[in-house]
């Protein structure tokens, strides 16, 4: 176990200090096959490399995992410390969550045993290739394969991978614990579109925000499960009509007996008796026929227990033998119960990690009253006096729309779009935010700020361009 102070003192000042530093230490498992090689941090001082898929973590700690040596590395993921984390848990995205998989197995040193992913390469103590690593968007990797000079593994068998990873877990990592008892909680049920099923980009205008008729790339549903009943509240629905939802169906108030929906998954197929963690979490290939409308896509499940937040992403494979359109829809969803509503507060002091071609600088953001404001100066730590932050620089990160919130906190489904944006008033502007919330408050986790431009193919599939990236980390107050 490695003993770094000063990487240790800054882990505290951006997680908060734990609470307890000398509970039982615990062993996790970091599996896509299990990991050998990712560096991990805690945030009660624990650090070390998984080996083969190990890691050590104590009970409410949260963890981050780096693609390299040390905390130097490409930032993977920052989340709740817990017996197994995959991929599909370590973000928000459906296509992050297989292209994060296809990053692993292309740098795997044992490539020809897949039983097992060692991270051996000497590319990855590279400064330049952690540079270009960090550089690049993950979401869209395909575009960003020629800066790493890797021959990246494909989405099919990145897929194919995942589904014998899912396997691998069942078999090792089944129980019959019950980690969570979802009857008689009101949960709320989030949907967000990413992708419509031509391929077309979901994005949220911000322009249109108070429009009473705007219909959004969002929506939500309530209920509860009981014993013999699920119960439904009135909400915004989730029918959608390609990337808007539809205002004309919500959902009423109603009152359904359980059974009819027997062989329902999630948390309301294991209401009734509570769920083990195989109940959360998995993933599925999708590939058969469903009543004439054949289904190609992939499925991933997970739980956090520190957040009580579960996850569902499905993501269109495209065309195939049996399916004719292009079949590019991806969506999220996220499942919590409302009382557990966890806004994140904004409010505060934020270190700026931002890359940006060959430049990586670190800006110190107040956000407080409405406004962003910057501190002059370019550093590595962030000074808590908010009367050193004298620059407005609101006009530029107009895309933090939830600035203007009353409640001065922001949603979880406003952390998780892409919106569209017009800095000075005019010029168009696209950025995608991805927040994955971590510890059990749900303000531990890393903000993503993907500035990005819109491109469409001849074939009206469209993609994102990233130009820049930044990680947010919330310098939290002791």
């Amino acid at each position: 176990m490695k003993n770094k102070p000063f990487s240790a003192l800054l882990l505290m000042l951006i997680l908060g200090t734990p609470s307890v530093t000398h509970a039982e230490i615990k062993t996790g498992y970091f599996i896509d096959s299990p990991v050998t090689g990712l560096y991990y941090q805690t945030s009660s001082q624990l650090s070390g490399t998984t080996n083969k898929g190990a890691f050590e973590y104590r009970t409410g700690d949260v963890v981050r995992f780096f693609l390299g040596t040390d905390e130097n590395g490409y930032l993977i993921s920052t989340l709740s410390g817990q017996e197994v984390v995959t991929p599909t848990l370590a973000t928000t995205t459906p296509s992050k969550s297989i292209n994060l998989t296809r990053l692993l197995l292309s740098l795997d040193s044992s490539p020809s045993n897949r039983d097992e992913i060692t991270l051996a390469s000497k590319m990855l103590s590279n400064v330049d290739f952690q540079q270009r690593l960090k550089q690049i968007d993950i979401n869209v990797l395909d575009s960003s394969s020629k800066e790493l000079n890797i021959d990246l593994v494909s989405v099919k068998e990145a897929v194919e991978h995942l589904n014998l990873s899912q396997q691998y877990i069942e078999d090792n990592f089944t129980s019959d614990d019950i980690i969570y008892e979802p009857a008689n909680k009101h949960l709320k049920h989030i949907i967000i579109k990413k992708k419509d099923w031509q391929g077309r980009m979901c994005a949220y205008d911000i322009k249109y925000h108070h429009h009473p008729k705007y219909r959004p790339s969002f929506g939500n549903m309530e209920y509860t499960v009981t014993d013999t009943h699920l119960i439904q509240y009135p909400s915004a629905g989730d029918y959608f009509n390609g990337c808007e939802l539809d205002t004309s169906h919500p959902m009423i108030a109603d009152k359904s007996p359980i059974s009819e929906f027997e062989g329902f998954g999630g948390m309301i197929g294991c209401a009734a008796t509570g769920c083990t963690r195989n109940d959360l979490n998995g993933f599925t290939l999708d590939d058969y026929n469903d009543e004439g409308d054949w289904k190609y896509r992939t499925i991933a499940m997970n739980f956090d227990p520190e957040t009580e937040l579960m996850m569902e992403k499905i993501q269109g494979l495209g065309p195939n033998e049996h399916v004719r359109h292009q079949n590019r829809g991806e969506q999220i969803a996220f499942i919590y119960p409302i009382d557990k509503e966890e806004k994140i507060p904004f409010e505060g002091v934020w270190q700026q990690t931002q890359y940006h071609g060959q430049k990586i600088e670190t800006h110190c953001l107040l956000v407080k009253n409405h406004q962003v404001l910057k501190h002059p100066k370019i550093g590595k730590t962030c000074p808590k006096n908010e009367e050193q932050y004298t620059l407005n620089v609101t006009k530029d990160y107009a895309d933090m729309w939830w600035v203007n919130n009353k409640d001065n906190s922001a949603q979880l489904e406003q952390m998780n779009l892409l919106v569209r944006w017009y800095l000075n008033g005019n010029q168009v502007q696209h950025t995608t935010w991805e927040y994955l919330p971590a510890g059990r408050d749900w303000k531990q986790g890393v903000l993503y700020r993907y500035r990005q431009t819109l491109q469409r193919q001849p074939n009206g599939i469209e993609t994102m361009d990233t130009f820049s990236v930044s990680e947010f980390s919330k310098i939290l107050r002791n």
